[in-house]
């Protein structure tokens, strides 16, 4: 592929670039200063063919314009196999990019869309932008000619890749190392703690315990208050019930006697008149009758009423003078109980663990709770209340000094609970740790499982790039053998026969002088340039042929700074000597015209014009 014509409006420099007759064949010279618009042209090539340049990335396309206005384009004509083309592209302010492909022998559209003319052209070509760059365009790089030669060989990437990777594998092996320390060292954490995880339950059921006694002692003290609040109005009742019910005893009793007397009289003198008679004998048959009858009668009446007398006796008994036994019992009960409470030592009243803690801890285990002297009376008139012979103000010291010990045992078992809640707490926070370093264990070996794999996926990447790398390497050792000895000799002065790529990527050349290599980097900067230029017209060549093109530009943008005037003029014959075979159209960009070489054509570039027509 050639190109016959460039036009451009509003690109870069120009607001107007045309040059129009382009020869096939020789060196092509764009000749001025800096600024003056050389690169600009190649730029222009490069946005016409790809839609990019060097600098410029596709979608940065509007860095292109021309100060000023909205719109650039650019139009090729290209030859390529005997077949002419004509390629137009235009970018706006917005970054939209319009592209047209036309064949100008059948007159018709080829592709209209960015998309569909980059396809048409790859088809057409056998290359895109990456291909065309690295073998038939020369431009300005921060990159070193070594460096330049491994793009060229298809090996920057892998050795970026490859250092990237192997930088990545070693600060990976430091990841490694330091999260094993890290987990070894929360591991160790978590065995020095010494954690007795039948601890915790144990403080909760002695807790539970102390508390449970404690609810108790509160209930009973609950108890014992009502009922000795109650005592008084019930002993007075008790009295005046108890006495009712001895009178109405006494009643009972009596009538019962009236009943048992009358009966027996009557029967008798039912059942024996003859000793009747012979006991009364003043006394007339009927009259005896009438008598015995009587005494039936009478037994009759009294039965009735000590029937009722034992009915309401009963009643009194069961509804008034038992519900007031019943509290006497309760209240004798919360006595006993609440004066067990205050007299009995804290082991009695606590479950055999619960007191061998609190032990351990050295707690006091009082005998008594409280050391009243009334305690010691509470007994007698517990025993007095129970049959409501106490006297109402001894059922009150009673409860009184009971509450006393009652509340002394209760602060006594507050005590426990804060020393066992303070401990609980110390373990909580122990096992609260210890999960935490559990959880972080985890993480951290998940965390080397994740690198671990990383690991693995790197080595297996770097042995794969390696891989490949040794492939491309050897493909352009052999592109190097077959194609650069002749082209390297005749850009050198015949210093050096040969170059080639290690598999570590670093370069080396055949010093014929030496008989030895040399590395890249030893040779001047001069000679380095001229092996690269050397490089890149093989590679074009050989980029050619595999694309079967009769012809091919190449455009090299500042091919000879840092040549002196020697080196200089011997790489112009080298490269006019190229352009006989099919790299033929060979652009060129200098400060000055070259000189003591035949060129084709020489286009001047004003610095001060942003126009330029030939």
């Amino acid at each position: 592929m050639i190109i016959t014509s460039i036009i451009a409006d509003n690109f870069r420099k120009y607001a107007h670039l045309q040059l129009d007759n382009l020869p096939e064949r020789g060196l092509i010279a764009l000749v001025g200063g800096n600024e003056s618009g050389k690169s600009s042209i190649g730029d222009a090539i490069q946005f016409g063919l790809f839609g990019r340049t060097d600098q410029v990335k596709p979608e940065e396309a509007a860095k292109l314009i021309h100060w000023g206005v909205s719109q650039a384009s650019v139009a090729l004509r290209l030859q390529h196999r005997g077949h002419e083309y004509r390629l137009v592209r235009s970018v706006d302010s917005d970054g939209n990019v319009a592209t047209t492909l036309f064949s100008t022998e059948e007159e018709i559209t080829l592709a209209d869309t960015p998309e569909t003319v980059e396809r048409q052209l790859e088809a057409l070509f056998g290359y895109y932008y990456t291909a065309f760059s690295k073998a038939f365009y020369w431009g300005h790089s921060k990159d070193s000619d070594s460096d330049n030669l491994r793009a060229m060989a298809g090996l920057k990437e892998h050795a970026t890749i490859s250092g990237q990777l192997e930088r990545e594998q070693q600060e990976r092996l430091d990841t490694l190392k330091e999260l094993e320390a890290r987990r070894r060292h929360t591991a160790q954490s978590i065995d020095t703690l010494h954690i007795d995880e039948e601890q915790l339950p144990r403080l909760n059921r002695i807790v539970s315990d102390v508390e449970d006694r404690q609810q108790h002692l509160a209930l009973l003290g609950q108890r014992l208050g009502k009922a000795s609040v109650a005592y008084p109005n019930n002993l007075e009742k008790f009295h005046g019930v108890d006495a009712h019910s001895r009178k109405i005893g006494r009643w009972t009793l009596i009538t019962l006697s009236v009943f048992l007397l009358a009966l027996l009289v009557g029967l008798f003198l039912m059942l024996m008149p003859d000793w009747g008679n012979q006991l009364l004998s003043d006394i007339s048959v009927a009259t005896l009758d009438g008598l015995s009858k009587t005494t039936i009668r009478l037994a009759s009446i009294a039965a009735l009423i000590g029937a009722v007398l034992l009915m309401y006796g009963w009643y009194v008994e069961v509804r008034r003078l038992r519900p007031l036994q019943t509290q006497a019992k309760n209240l004798t009960r919360a006595l006993e109980e609440s004066y067990q409470a205050c007299t009995q030592p804290v082991s009695r009243q606590l479950a055999t663990d619960s007191t061998d803690y609190l032990l351990e801890k050295h707690l006091d285990l009082p005998e008594a709770s409280t050391t009243h002297p009334d305690m010691i009376a509470v007994p007698e008139w517990t025993k007095a209340a129970s049959q409501y012979k106490a006297k109402a103000l001894y059922v009150h010291s009673a409860t009184d000094t009971l509450n006393v010990g009652l509340s002394n045992r209760n602060e006594e078992m507050t005590e426990y609970l804060e020393v066992l809640k303070a401990d609980i707490h110390a373990i909580q926070q122990q096992l609260d740790h210890q999960a935490h370093l559990q959880v972080l264990v985890a993480q951290q070996e998940n965390a080397l499982e994740q690198e671990r794999r990383q690991q693995v996926v790197t080595t297996t990447a770097v042995d794969l790039l390696k891989r490949d790398a040794s492939h491309s390497i050897g493909r352009f050792n052999q592109l190097v053998k077959t194609r650069c000895p002749e082209l390297l000799q005749r850009f050198t002065q015949e210093h050096y026969k040969s170059l080639e790529i290690s598999p570590d990527f670093n370069l080396k050349l055949l010093s014929e002088e030496k008989g030895d290599f040399l590395d890249f980097n030893e040779i001047s900067t001069g000679t380095q340039r001229q092996v690269a230029l050397a490089m890149r017209i093989a590679l074009a060549n050989a980029l050619a042929d595999a694309t079967k093109t009769d012809k091919q530009m190449l455009f090299l943008d500042e091919p000879f700074a840092f040549f002196d005037p020697e080196r200089t003029n011997n790489t112009l014959h080298s490269l006019a000597e190229t352009s006989k075979g099919v790299i033929s159209q060979i652009w060129l960009t200098a400060q000055t015209k070259p000189e003591g070489i035949k060129l084709v054509q020489v286009i001047n570039c004003q610095q001060r014009s942003n126009t330029l027509k030939v």
